[in-house]
Order: structure tokens, then sequence, then C-alpha cells
């Protein structure tokens, strides 16, 4: 815990907080940047040495890697690659280093590389946001490093919790060196190994191959590091380069992925014989450049599935058919009905602070898309607790609490658990109390589209996808893509996510 505290105070110590708010990339970069202001003169760095069986590196990253690449300039598979943690991962200069290795490894890949670290957040910490920024973002790669979380099995659960909601491959860095050590914690290095092997990661042993590469290359820890401990430029490019050698094509191993990711190609749903998880629920749907194209309600696409997402991918015709759209049932339900359905974003930060307002909304009603506000309405004296209430765009006004109890609104579409609230953290950590008049908001957003739009696909090289819905209950459905009458619905393939733990 001492490390993720002494994070923080270098954060303190190290930025100027405007009144804006911030968020963890751009607080990192304004400490690189001073960094760099005062330190001009960046030793040139050497590419790392081979590592011991690197043969066996991408060995579970199958899927992501396959996708990567097997793009082709005829091909470009779409790929979202998703970073979390706390600082070290969440400059950034570390973001703009592993975009750059893969965009030049895998020229055609239709790449998307997000970051969601918080930074000064530990294991413990993540666990409450994962809930807001990792299951609900569909990637197909997490790169993801922590401190904490290990001492009460809050990242053991944030991995189960991955595992159970998502089909991503999952990167997991281990520490490197800091300032003062001179070797790295065995209790850590060894626990990171255990739920690499039990969660099926790839692990990334930062911790060895850093101090390998100050000991190749001469280097001392001031080299690497801005300060004691996060990365400098030259850092953050040196662990995307240990990082990247990972990402690669390896199919001398057995992967999971088929029985995750399942593709079933609607022209599946002509063949008469045998059993099948297509079917035309009319007449066939009409052929057009070979693709499967719906334009008839009276003629829908059946899909059984087991899992709990299903993408859809467009099928390309000719750019003078006209497009049109479908309506979706699951389980012979229209989407909105199934109130399940909906997620909670991220709640804004406090003042002058990435950190979020709080941790974690959740509820225990049925929620409707809107956007919420939590308003400060009063401080006591000493800035030790705070009155709020909270209003939704289409809720309205919902109920007040305050930080010395957990909080239940009036609909029951906002409960805030007491630990979750970041007031008092906020004030210690960044000498800023949360104002009388101070709002936060967050919004609930549909997992599911209300209806199918088929997309243009103006670049024949690309593949275009559709999330037609995730966050089902992982079990048997079926879902149905019924034509509106209003245009041509090509489709080539449904994917389905199947997560490992049920």
């Amino acid at each position: 815990m001492r490390i993720i505290s002494f994070l923080i105070l270098l954060f303190i110590v190290q930025l100027g907080y405007t009144q804006k708010p911030q968020s963890q990339e751009n607080a990192e970069q304004k400490a690189l940047l001073k960094y760099q202001q005062e330190n001009p003169f960046a030793p040139a760095l050497a590419m790392p040495a081979p590592a011991m069986h690197e043969e066996l590196f991408g060995a579970r990253l199958v899927r992501s890697a396959t996708l990567l690449a097997t793009s082709s300039k005829d091909r470009r598979w779409p790929v979202k690659v998703l970073i979390y943690g706390q600082s070290i991962t969440g400059s950034r200069s570390f973001t703009e280093n592993i975009r750059d290795y893969l965009t030049e490894k895998f020229p055609y890949a239709d790449l998307t590389v997000e970051n969601r670290s918080i930074g000064g957040f530990g294991g413990e910490q993540l666990l409450r946001t994962a809930i807001h920024d990792v299951y609900a973002a569909c990637p197909d790669l997490i790169i993801f490093h922590v401190y904490g979380g290990e001492k009460h099995g809050e990242l053991e659960q944030l991995f189960s919790n991955i595992r159970k909601y998502t089909t991503a491959d999952i990167i997991l860095m281990n520490h490197h060196l800091n300032g003062n050590q001179k070797d790295f914690s065995q209790g850590s290095y060894q626990y990171l190994r255990y739920i690499v092997a039990r969660y099926n990661l790839e692990q990334v042993d930062i911790s060895t191959e850093w101090k390998r590469y100050m000991e190749d290359n001469h280097l001392k820890p001031s080299d690497l590091l801005r300060d004691n401990v996060h990365p400098n430029p030259g850092g953050n490019w040196l662990m995307a380069q240990l990082i990247g050698r990972h990402i690669r094509y390896n199919p001398l191993f057995p992967s999971s992925w088929l029985n995750m990711v399942q593709t079933s190609f609607a022209k599946q749903a002509y063949d008469i014989n045998g059993l099948k998880p297509l079917v035309f629920t009319g007449e066939p749907w009409k052929l057009v450049d070979g693709v499967p194209v719906g334009v008839s309600e009276k003629s829908s696409l059946k899909l059984t599935f087991y899992g709990n997402r299903v993408d859809l991918i467009a099928g390309q015709i000719p750019e003078s058919e006209k497009l049109g759209t479908a309506r979706i049932l699951i389980d012979g339900r229209p989407l909105a009905k199934n109130h399940s359905l909906y997620t909670i974003t991220r709640p804004g930060p406090g003042p002058k602070t990435w950190f979020p307002i709080v941790r974690r909304v959740s509820h225990n009603r049925r929620l409707v898309p809107e956007t919420w506000t939590l308003t400060v309405d009063k401080v006591n004296a000493d800035s030790t607790k705070w009155y709020f209430s909270v209003t939704g765009s289409e809720t309205g006004f919902d109920g007040a609490g305050n930080t010395d109890q957990s909080f239940v609104s009036k609909s029951g579409r906002v409960v805030i658990d007491q630990a979750d609230y970041m007031f008092a953290s906020i004030k210690k950590t960044f000498k800023v109390a949360a104002p009388v008049g101070f709002q936060a908001t967050w919004s609930v957003v549909p997992l599911f589209q209300r209806v199918y739009t088929a997309p243009a696909t103006p670049d024949k090289t690309k593949v275009y996808k559709t999330t037609l819905v995730q966050g089902l209950k992982n079990g048997p459905h079926t879902l149905e893509l019924i034509p509106n009458c209003d245009g041509q619905v090509p489709v080539e393939a449904f994917e389905v996510h199947r997560p490992p733990i049920e």
C-alpha cells in the first residue's frame, strides 16, 4: 500500500492542477512534459535483447493476435485494445507507444486503442470501477497493470469478472523496478504467476526484463524513470516493446477461441439438411452478389445461440442498392423490454482531479436511458461530510443523501455504497474539497441496438461489425432479425460470444 500512496503523492507534488476536470492521460502528459523540459537530453535506447522462450509468446492471445496478424489489404479485421490500470499505464505517451507498435507491426488491422486507467487506484479500487470501464467495453485485448488488490482477493475477483462478462484476451504486466529497488518483490511476482495460470492470461515479465535491460545497457533507474516510480518517455517505449513482442500469431498452442467466439454465416440458413443455428422464418432471403439480403418483414433470419453477446458482420453489396433497417427480437421480445440490458458509465471526476466522485453506482430497480447528475447541496464546517441530491434527466429529482451512509434513491435507480464515496479521499489526496454546487454526472446507456441499421460499406477491405446485444445472461437464446421493408439488410455472419465463466 505504501507504493500506491507514494504514486499519488508524486502526482500531487509534480502536477499543477487547473480548475477544469483532469483526465488521467492529460495529467500524466503534463508530468512528462515537465520532466522533458528539465531533462532535454534523453539517452538513445537500444532494442531489448531477445527473451528466453520467445517461441511461447502469444500462446494465450490466439484470438486477438490472429485478428491482427491475418488482417490483410483485402480483409481488415476490427480489433479493439483497452488499456487499464493506474498511472503506470495511464500515460498518453504509453498509449501512443502501444498504438504505434501495433500499427507498424500489423498495418492492415482496423485498430482502436483506448486507455481508461485511473492513476492512484490500486487493485482494490479498480475492482469497483471496472463495472463501468471494462465489462461493457467489448475489447478484443486488454493490457493491464496495477499495484495492490492481492492481499484480500480483489485482483483475483477482477479477473474472474472479466472472464465472466467478456471474451477478451488479457495481458497482465508485473512490476518494473522503481528507483529504490535492487530486485523485485518475490511475493507479488509469484502471486501474479498464480493469477496468470488460473485465468489463462498472457504474462509480460516486466520485472525480469526491465532489470535485464538495465544491466545489458548499463543504465541507471533514473534513465528509465521520470521520478522514483513512473516511467519517462524511454521507459514507456521500453514497456511497449516488451508488451508488443508478446502480441504475435502463434498457432502452436491449443486455444479456447472456438468455444468462446463462434461464427454463423448467413448462408447456412439456406441449407435444408440437418440441424443448424440459422433459419429463415419465411421464404429464403434473396442473394445479391452472393450475400443474403433481407427485404420483407414476412421473412426474418433467426439465430439460436448460447452466449451473452451477438455481433453482426454486415454483408457488402453494390453501393447503388438502398440499405434499410431491421427490428431485433431476443427470445421473442424486443430488446427494450429486457430491463437488465443497460449499463452505467463511470461517474464524473471530482474537482481538480481525475478520481471519480463515486467509484461505483449500482441500482435495485429497472433502469431507463438517461443522464444522472449528483449535486453537492451542503458541506459541513470542516469539510468531512457532504450532503448531495441526485436528479435523472428522465426520472427527475430522486432523493438526497450524505456521505455518512449508503444511499438508495427514491426510484431505486441510484444505489451508492458508503465505501464508494470519494469526497474525503479527493480532499485528502488533492487538498480540494468539493464545494456546494459542484456537480458530477453519469449516464445509463443501452447494451443493445434498438433497431439495426445496415451500414454503408465504402471501404470494401474493412469488416464492418455491429454489436446487436451484449450483457445477456450467459446461456441459450434466440435472436431474430426482422427487416422493416425500408431497404435491403445484407448479412454476412453473426459472431456469438460465450465467456468462459458462467
